[in-house]
C-alpha cells in the first residue's frame, strides 16, 4: 500500500493524515460541550418559576421528572464532549508531528496564483 506519495514516489506503509480535520473537530467538540453547559443553565434557569407556577397542578410531578431527565441527557452530552475533545485534539497533534515530512514535500508543487474557485 503506497499512502501520500508526492510525484510519483510511493509513500510508506503508514498513514499520514493532516493534523487539521482533528483539531477542527476537537474544537467542535469543546462548542457543544459549551453549549449543553449553557443549555443546562438555561434550562434551571426556566425551570425555577415552574414549582410556585404549577402548585396545585397534576403536571407539577411530570415537569420534574423531565427536568431531571433532561438535566442527566445534557450532562452526558457535555462529559462525552469534553472527553472527545480531549483526544481529538490529542490525535490531531501526534499526527500533525508525523505530517510535517510530507507538508515540506508537497508545498513545493506549483499551483499558480489563480484561486481553486477559478481555475
Amino acid at each position: 500500500m503506497q499512502l501520500a506519495g508526492l510525484d510519483g514516489e510511493g509513500g510508506d506503509a503508514d498513514l499520514r493524515i493532516s493534523g487539521t480535520p482533528w483539531t477542527s473537530a476537537s474544537g467542535v467538540a469543546d462548542e457543544l460541550r459549551i453549549d449543553a453547559n449553557s443549555g443546562m443553565a438555561d434550562l434551571k434557569e426556566a425551570d425555577a418559576g415552574v414549582v410556585s407556577g404549577t402548585e396545585g397542578f397534576d403536571c407539577t410531578t411530570a415537569l420534574n421528572e423531565t427536568l431531571a431527565t433532561w438535566e442527566a441527557r445534557l450532562a452526558a452530552v457535555r462529559d462525552e464532549c469534553g472527553r472527545l475533545h480531549g483526544t481529538l485534539a490529542g490525535t490531531g497533534k501526534r499526527f500533525g508531528e508525523v505530517d510535517h515530512r510530507v507538508a515540506s514535500r508537497a508545498g513545493g508543487v506549483q499551483t499558480g496564483n489563480t484561486p481553486d474557485w477559478a481555475r
